[in-house]
Parts: C-alpha cells; sequence; structure tokens
C-alpha cells in the first residue's frame, strides 16, 4: 500500500504541511521572546512582528532564504491562517479515515501537478499495458458543485471515480458556465468568477495499438483530436497570475452549444471565441 502513487503524494504533502507548522512555531516564539526580551531582536524578528502588527503574512511563512515559495499565497494573514486550517482538514480527513475523499480539493495542495501525475501513474499500473509517457490527461464535468472557498464536502453525496479522481474548489474565469448542457456560455455581467462543478480527471492512452499494425494512428489520440474540434483546451492555473510557474495541467471544456448555428465569421470558431476571452480555470481568485 505504502508504493501506491497517490498515498506516496500524501506522505509529501504531510512532510510540507509539517515543516510549514515548524516555521511557524519557531517564528511566533522567536517573536513572543523577543518582545520579553529572552533573546536579541533581530531584523528578520522585527520584519515578523512589523507584518502581524499590519496583518500581513511575514516572509518567512511563504518563502525560504532563497525566495522560493514553500506555501500558498494570500495577501492577508487572516486569509493564510485560514488556508493552513483548511489543508490541515484535507489531509487529517484523508488520514483518519484510512481511505481517499471522493473528492480532491485542489487548492489545499502544495504540488497539484505531483497529485495529477499521481493519479495518471495510478490508471497507468491498472491499464498494466500502457506507458506513462504515453499518456494524457482526459477530464469529464459533473453537474455537482461544492460551494465554498474552503473545500470541505462533509455531507455531500458523491461517490469514488472507478479510475482517476474527483477535484473540485475551481473557479472559471471569462466565462459562464452552462450546467444542464455542461458547456462554456457568455458570463453574466459583473460576475468575474463562476464556481465550477465537480471535475472527474483521468487518464488516456495514445500509445498506437500493436495489434493493429494496420492502424494508422492511436485510438485515444484520434479521441482527443475529434475533442479538440469541439472544445476548449482550458488551462487551469494555481493563481491568477497566469504564467508557466503555475500551470497545473489543461482540460476539454464543451466550447459551444450542440447545433448551434455557425458564425458567419468563419475564422472566429467557438474555441478561438474563449481563447481570447482569456477563459481559464483557477484555484483561488485572489
Amino acid at each position: 500500500m505504502d508504493l501506491i502513487p497517490l498515498n506516496i503524494f500524501l506522505g509529501q504533502e504531510l512532510q510540507r504541511f509539517q515543516m510549514i507548522l515548524t516555521i511557524v512555531k519557531k517564528t511566533m516564539s522567536a517573536m513572543c521572546d523577543a518582545i520579553d526580551g529572552s533573546i536579541s531582536m533581530t531584523p528578520d524578528i522585527v520584519d515578523s512582528i512589523n507584518a502581524v502588527f499590519d496583518f500581513r503574512v511575514p516572509n518567512k511563512f511563504q518563502f525560504d532564504p532563497t525566495g522560493a515559495e514553500i506555501s500558498w499565497l494570500t495577501a492577508s494573514l487572516s486569509g493564510w491562517i485560514k488556508g493552513l486550517l483548511d489543508r490541515y482538514h484535507q489531509l487529517n480527513i484523508w488520514i483518519s479515515k484510512c481511505e481517499r475523499p471522493p473528492s480532491f480539493w485542489l487548492t489545499g495542495f502544495f504540488n497539484p501537478q505531483g497529485f495529477l501525475t499521481a493519479m495518471k501513474q495510478e490508471v497507468t499500473r491498472q491499464k498494466k499495458t500502457w506507458a506513462l509517457d504515453e499518456v494524457e490527461y482526459t477530464s469529464d464535468v459533473l453537474k455537482e458543485i461544492i460551494q465554498g472557498d474552503d473545500g470541505r464536502i462533509e455531507g455531500k453525496s458523491i461517490n469514488h471515480p472507478q479510475e482517476g479522481v474527483h477535484i473540485h474548489g475551481l473557479y472559471l474565469e471569462g466565462a459562464g458556465w452552462n450546467k444542464g448542457d455542461r458547456r462554456l456560455e457568455d458570463s453574466i455581467p459583473k460576475e468575474l468568477f463562476y464556481q465550477f462543478p465537480i471535475l472527474h480527471v483521468s487518464a488516456i492512452s495514445t500509445a498506437v495499438d500493436k495489434d493493429k499494425p494496420q492502424a494508422m494512428g492511436s485510438k485515444g489520440k484520434q479521441d482527443l483530436a475529434n475533442l479538440a474540434k469541439t472544445a476548449y483546451f482550458c488551462p487551469v492555473y494555481k493563481y491568477p497570475k497566469r504564467n508557466d510557474k503555475y500551470l497545473i495541467f489543461r482540460c476539454y471544456l464543451k466550447a459551444e452549444q450542440q447545433g448551434a448555428p455557425q458564425n458567419p465569421n468563419k475564422g472566429m470558431t467557438a474555441q478561438l471565441k474563449w481563447k481570447l476571452s482569456s477563459v481559464a480555470l483557477l484555484c483561488c481568485k485572489e
């Protein structure tokens, strides 16, 4: 059981979380001791005290001495502490129940890319004949929506997927979502973000079937190519600041209503429309 990819990922997340708790405890203890006069008041301690006084997040909580990010980025101290409690809740539920949650709050992971890679490894192992370097993500949007920013799913009736994982807590920016047709639509005026439904993410093989040498390509590649003709390849970002550093993965979202009249401007396809609208899924709104 310990060698199951998602179990290994859980262990890594726990180590990172424990490291953050240790840093917070040491920083707060040093601040209290320095104020009492038990230890010398260093520039780092002064910066931390000033940050807490201004209700900002101390630099040590978010960055290591080299400037690399070690935790989640939020503007206010209250938001950062709330993130700490919410992340603890998800990890604690996963461990204490000795079973995986039916849906995962993707925002609550230090390494969401690693989480999806571990999922991809598990699906590849289940298929046995698949190779990891010939596997791509595939996704399907469910109808259920989990409201709230904390990612908690207690009391929600969600079934475990047969393969892959369910993820929630994402926000759609740049477009609205038609829950009935499960497709993109124009957003409501003045509504910047849309709470996105649960997303089922799995994997599909793009390898050529060796038992059918006459085939020109793989079924998986053909399925993805057909999907690309009718769906928008939507990026999923960790933060609203969009760059490759915070890109987690991409998923296909249905781009237009079935049977909709063709746009008179032949160059303006539904996919291009949403691309020009900068439509993306975000793990958080700020």
